[in-house]
């Protein structure tokens, strides 16, 4: 199967998925405040605003909003920068809406992005525009935590990625929960691996960096 296959195959199916989301959205949401729990040092944390058949962390923006700042894509050329979440939205291309733009400078800690699948090497298989890869390109100082959410269990065991496609350390779905574990010195990484991969409920995918 050809990266195109799948991403049209993930695509049909996400669409069947749209209806009685609500529980598909919490379920996730619960995970992520998991990460959060652990992840001490967040304070920025990268959303973003949901399409018809991605997971819904909008509705949640309030409860997040108490404890970190929230941001949330902004598509400039064919790139994108992170703005802070504001009212009001306007829809813009591909039927995405955004806040207003802003020139605020910041460093993102977490980043929660959906997918469209995820390949063998917990790369991210999007829309095919490459927005998110360029910007992770553009990024100066420390990688953020990445979180791939999706409302289909879209894991795939065939690699289609390339080295540009953003990698991932947890993937989480209505289904299953993935993470990646990986050598790393930071103490929040280490945390993760150790909890997780003694956490029967969380799969663990095993790939170098």
């Amino acid at each position: 199967m050809t990266k195109n296959n799948f991403r049209i195959e993930q695509k049909n199916k996400l669409n069947q998925k749209i209806k009685y989301q609500y529980k598909k959205d919490f379920l996730v949401f619960n995970e992520i405040k998991k990460i959060l729990a652990i992840y001490k040092n967040c304070k920025n944390i990268l959303i973003y605003i949901p399409l018809k058949y991605e997971i819904n962390l909008y509705k949640f923006r309030h409860f997040l909003a108490k404890k970190y700042q929230i941001f949330v894509p902004f598509m400039q050329d064919k790139s994108l920068k992170v703005v802070k979440l504001r009212l009001t939205l306007d829809k813009k291309s591909f039927g995405v809406y955004e806040p207003k733009d802003s020139f605020l400078q910041t460093q993102i800690d977490i980043a929660i992005i959906p997918v469209i699948g995820v390949d063998a090497n917990f790369r991210r298989i999007g829309h095919g525009y490459g927005f998110y890869d360029r910007f992770f390109e553009t990024i100066s100082y420390k990688k953020p935590l990445v979180i791939f959410t999706q409302i289909i269990d879209a894991k795939s065991y065939q690699t289609f990625s390339k080295s540009h496609d953003i990698k991932g350390n947890f993937y989480i779905n209505p289904y299953k929960k993935y993470f990646r574990k990986v050598k790393n010195n930071d103490r929040n990484i280490s945390r993760f691996n150790s909890r997780f991969y003694r956490c029967r409920d969380w799969i663990c995918s095993r790939q170098k960096d």
